[in-house]
Parts: structure tokens; C-alpha cells; sequence
């Protein structure tokens, strides 16, 4: 770190840990020397080189740590405890460091892989293991590096500014304008005749069209996939369930129509048209669902029950949905560690990287971009 600081004048704007070894025997089996090797490598190196790079990174004025740490640390495999022991310490590293150094504006975030074809994991993938590790990952198949590093490499960016203290699991301008940007062809939805024309018209794209759409309303669903499946040939890449609404009461005080309405609007529209979509996702042959769901869908906020329910239920949809489809889940911020709320771009940007190839072994994750609060337990600002 000496070294660092001397090249580079004493800042430092990216920190990744990635250093890793594992020495696979049973748990009765492991010496103290090698669970001491194991520490030392996975673990107290992480620690230890985030600690030199504190000042260099709180001088850089926007600092991001990065730790790879593995699937390992958050289900039991049976490839070592020791491991396994180290990985889950630096999962929770992540997010104490978050939240402690929040006011240095440092970040710092996790990825999680799952097995990856690399030097260290080649031995062990005889074909027996890899048909095993296939028949247990949605997507079938073991991770190519190039995909943990693309997620590595997206939370050092801008565009992931508002995304701290999080675990993200390899296991397999508005949203329309980040899409079209990389070469999309967009099909937005809006809820009034009036505003579609001169709100599409006003993004200044010629590959964004729109359709007018209540999708509270089964029927005004099915029409709009109606039109989507004769735009694009039957297929299609990306459905973005973006629709939402609230009421905020006390849980007493709400109607039957209220609750109806909550419900229609912000999960049975994602569910209804996420089946819709299915055969033209499938057609496609590369297809990626992402919900916008909520922080309120993770933690008690006092903004109604019915929408936290909603938001709950997006979020199990997304796991559940990724066993069967590729599904992916980003989320509003309420409140914030961060001390500040989100720009739309912060959400917005995770929408799209979640669309993108880069992401292509990210499935079932629930993306937080809330400025740590969620992993916030007892850091007060």
C-alpha cells in the first residue's frame, strides 16, 4: 500500500479483494496450520488491506471496495469450513464497512460467485461434479470469469453510486433512455392517451414507442403484450414491471378497493405480465425479466401495509421465477446510510446492467440500491 500511495499521489478510488485459496478436507481433518493459511489468505488479508487503504481511498473523495468472496459464505458446500468460515466473515465485513465509513464516502460491496472456471476450481470439475453443480444452478451451467468480473467491475462504476453494504450472488436518464442507449429497441407504457405521444416523442429516440396501458386491467395487459409480440416478430429480450402505486394509511383505516387496487397494480400486473411475456422471452432466446420492487418490501417502513406486501411478494416472485426464467430485481431507496436519497439515474442504472450481457450469470438477486440502509443494524449518523 506504500507503493499505491506512492504512485498515485496518495488517493485511491478502487480497492479489490480478491486474493483467495481453499485447501478442501473435512472439517475434523484441518490442521491449524492450514485453517490459519486459509484465514490469513481469504480473510485477514481483505481486512487488513482495506484498513491501509482507508485514507487513500477517504482522500479520493469517492472510494469503492469490492470483495469476492463466494456462494460458500452464504450456503453450506461441502468444500471446507474454514472456507466457507472466511467468506462468510467478509460478507458481513462488507457490511459494517459500509456502514462505518459511509461518512468518508467510501463504499463497499460483495460478489458472491458460484463455482467459476478458474485455475483454482479447474481440479476439482471432473464431469461428475460439473453434471452435480449443473443439475443444482438454474441456468445450468458454471460461471465464466469475465461474468464475476463484469459484476465487480459495475460496482466500482458511477452508475452503481448509490449501492453500498450489499452481497450481490452469481449463481446464476429513465430506464428507457439507459436501455436504448445500448442499442435497444424500447416499448414503454404509460397511463394516460395524452401523455404517451409527447412523453415518447420527448425522449428523442426513434427505437422508443409506446403504448397506453392501465395495468391494474387484465384486458388492457393482454392487449398491450398483444401489440409487443406483433412489434417485435414474437419476440422479445427484456420486460422491465416498473408500475406502481400507494395509498399510505394505517393498516386499519383501508378498504377492500384500496387494497385491490394496491395489489393489482404493483403485483399482479408484474406477475400477469411476466407470464404473458413468457413464450416471446423464451422465443428470444436471451430473455430478463427485472422487478422494481422496494426497500419496503425487505424492512418495516410506515408507508402502508398493503404496498410492503405487494413489494414482498415481487421480491419471492423473483426467486422463485429464476428457478424457471432468468428474473432479476432491482429496488427503490426509502431512507438512506448514505445520508442522501437516490437519484433516479442510481436505480435506473442497475435496471439496465441487470439487462445487459454483462450480467448474464446474475439470476434470482435482489439488487438493494439504497445507500446501505438495509444493512444498516445499529450505525447512527
Amino acid at each position: 500500500m506504500n507503493e499505491v500511495a506512492s504512485l498515485y499521489a496518495g488517493k485511491l478510488n478502487i480497492l479489490v479483494n480478491n486474493a483467495g485459496t481453499n485447501i478442501p478436507k473435512p472439517t475434523t481433518e484441518c490442521s491449524e496450520e492450514v485453517a490459519a493459511h486459509i484465514w490469513a489468505t481469504n480473510f485477514e488479508s481483505a481486512y487488513h488491506l482495506s484498513q491501509l487503504s482507508h485514507p487513500l481511498l477517504k482522500e479520493s473523495g469517492c472510494g469503492s471496495i469490492v470483495f469476492v468472496s463466494s456462494v460458500a459464505g452464504v450456503v453450506a458446500i461441502p468444500y471446507g469450513t474454514p472456507y466457507a468460515g472466511t467468506k462468510g466473515a467478509m460478507n458481513q465485513l462488507t457490511k459494517n464497512l459500509a456502514c462505518e465509513w459511509a461518512k468518508d464516502h467510501i463504499r463497499a460491496n460483495c460478489v458472491a460467485p458460484w463455482f467459476t472456471r478458474t485455475p483454482l476450481v479447474n481440479p476439482f470439475l471432473d464431469e461428475q461434479t460439473l453434471a452435480k453443480i449443473r443439475s443444482r444452478t438454474p441456468l445450468g451451467r458454471i460461471a465464466e470469469p469475465e461474468e464475476v468480473s463484469s459484476a465487480v467491475a459495475f460496482l466500482c462504476l458511477p452508475a452503481a453510486s448509490y449501492i453500498t453494504g450489499q452481497t450481490i450472488t452469481l449463481c446464476d436518464r429513465g430506464r428507457a433512455t439507459e436501455l436504448r442507449g445500448g442499442g435497444a429497441y424500447v416499448r414503454t407504457k404509460r397511463g394516460g392517451a395524452a401523455v404517451v405521444p409527447g412523453a415518447v416523442e420527448g425522449m428523442g429516440y426513434p427505437r422508443v414507442t409506446g403504448s397506453v396501458c392501465d395495468v391494474s386491467s387484465r384486458e388492457q395487459r393482454e392487449q398491450l403484450m398483444n401489440e409487443v409480440a406483433s412489434l417485435y416478430a414474437g419476440k422479445l429480450n427484456i420486460l422491465v414491471n416498473n408500475a406502481g402505486t400507494n395509498i399510505p394509511k394505517p393498516t386499519t383505516e383501508y378498504s377492500e378497493e384500496d387494497v385491490a387496487h394496491i395489489w393489482a397494480t404493483n403485483f399482479e400486473s408484474a406477475f400477469h405480465l411476466s407470464q404473458l411475456s413468457y413464450p416471446l422471452l423464451k422465443e428470444s432466446g436471451r430473455g430478463s425479466i427485472v422487478f422494481v420492487s422496494s426497500v419496503a418490501g425487505v424492512v418495516a417502513t410506515p408507508y402502508g401495509t398493503p404496498y410492503s406486501g405487494a413489494k414482498g411478494a415481487m421480491i419471492q416472485l423473483t426467486k422463485n421465477l429464476a428457478s424457471f426464467r432468468r428474473a432479476d430485481t432491482s429496488k427503490d431507496p426509502i431512507s438512506h446510510a448514505a445520508r442522501r436519497i437516490a437519484e433516479a439515474e442510481e436505480v435506473s442504472s442497475a435496471v439496465a446492467f441487470l439487462c445487459l450481457p454483462a450480467a448474464s450469470y446474475i439470476t434470482g438477486q435482489t439488487i438493494t440500491v439504497d445507500g446501505g440502509v438495509t444493512i444498516n443494524g445499529f450505525f447512527f449518523n
